[in-house]
């Protein structure tokens, strides 16, 4: 079990942010040489609540193991003659910082993509972006946390809305501790703004559609609790795990695979479809709008995947040669930038299959055409802060070619 130490409050100053203990905690990184390593990883993700899955591929796992387990962990690797490496495991991945110095201010782009910020001063920023460009920006809020926080939803268009038009649909921070996220769509934001005129040819007849932050409770909790808290904050009366996974809780063959019952489970997949306010909030709008809505990226890190459906089997989808020339175009455009190479295909046969995720709920149940999940770079959640426009400038690049292909329907 996590050890919560006293609380640290940041005051404007760079300060230790893991507030929760990882003292003793090993990060594995196994080569699953053979299918029963494989198999393994995926029995172990399902049951256990003292290992954390950082990442679970066909060829490779990161897993985070709690002191309690790793002699047992380490002896059944042996028997499976599983080969694998420990990295140290560092308190202090993640810090928290000073919002004030950037808050309200409208031209330093750069500025704010120098640091991870609280909720709080995003909220100023994506504020800020619709004060200086009043013209094409509408703030919206898509509904609201567990906790009360609000959603805010970014939509982006030209002449108002005197006219309905196809919806390019953006979502990130669905877990809290995926911080690169958020800058990475608020990167894009602020960049189609600056340069909204090169736009619009597209914004003729598409509205873009920005949600940066899904689970603002979790991602709060990641600043002041625990920097490695992937599910929202939902307490059950009488139950001590705290949580849903919002990427389990959507309803298309719910909780059929790759997700858990399990309260305590980081992949806990909730009593109910859409049990939770935030996927509540993310299921009005689309429903509201499928008529629409031409393409949905779910933005996740990490691994440098492009996901499209479908997670809950190993099944192609009727339309898989579309979505994946889409997809392999985004990844073009990407590498421009320096080189960064995505994977693509359907997680279930690049990872493995699980159910209750937005895109195969937003591809199967809605027919929205183009439905993908993002995994953005990095080697952990912990990306260093001088990559944040370096991931957004590249994404960028990415985000728009899938865009652009929403005038195909």
């Amino acid at each position: 079990m996590r050890l919560n130490l006293m609380l640290l409050i940041c005051v404007g100053v760079t300060v230790s942010q893991n507030v929760t203990s990882y003292h003793g905690f090993k990060k594995y990184i196994i080569d699953h040489t053979n299918e029963n390593i494989y198999k393994y990883m995926i029995e172990l993700q399902m049951t256990s609540t003292n290992i954390d899955f950082w990442l679970l591929s066909k060829n490779q796992s990161i897993v985070s193991v709690s002191p309690e387990v790793q002699a047992v962990f380490e002896d059944r690797l042996g028997a499976l003659e599983a080969p694998y490496d420990i990295e140290p495991f560092s308190d202090n991945e993640g810090v928290c910082e000073s919002d004030s110095e950037y808050r309200r201010s409208t031209r330093q782009t750069s500025g704010f993509f120098k640091r991870f910020h609280r909720y709080s001063g995003i909220l100023d920023y994506i504020y800020a972006i619709a004060a200086s460009y009043p013209k094409y920006v509408k703030i919206e809020s898509l509904g609201y946390s567990n906790e009360g926080r609000v959603i805010p939803g970014i939509s982006i268009s030209i002449n108002g809305n005197h006219r309905e038009r196809k919806i390019a649909y953006i979502q990130g921070g669905a877990h809290g501790r995926e911080w690169i996220c958020t800058p990475t769509i608020l990167y894009t934001v602020s960049e189609i703004l600056a340069n909204i005129h090169a736009f619009r040819s597209i914004l003729q007849n598409t509205r873009l559609y920005f949600v940066p932050l899904v689970n603002p409770d979790g991602y709060e909790y990641t600043h002041t609790v625990d920097r490695f808290w992937r599910k929202n904050r939902h307490r059950f009366p009488g139950r001590q795990c705290v949580g849903v996974d919002i990427n389990r809780n959507f309803g298309l063959y719910w909780g059929s695979r790759g997700s858990s019952n399990n309260h305590c489970s980081e992949i806990f997949n909730g009593l109910t479809p859409f049990s939770e306010p935030e996927t509540q909030a993310v299921r009005t709008f689309l429903e509201k709008n499928r008529s629409r809505v031409k393409l949905v990226l779910d933005v996740h890190s990490f691994g440098k995947f492009f996901f499209y459906p479908y997670g809950y089997t190993k099944a192609s989808p009727p339309t898989k040669h579309l979505l994946h020339t889409v997809a392999q175009r985004a990844s073009n455009a990407i590498s421009n930038y320096r080189g960064t190479r995505y994977t693509i295909g359907s997680s279930s046969n690049l990872l493995y299959e699980a159910s209750g995720g937005l895109d195969d709920w937003a591809y199967g149940s809605l027919g929205i055409p183009l439905s993908y999940t993002v995994e953005l770079p990095g080697n952990g959640f912990s990306v260093p802060s001088h990559e944040i426009l370096h991931i957004g400038r590249e994404t960028y690049a990415g985000f728009i070619e899938f865009i652009r292909h929403v005038t195909l329907f």
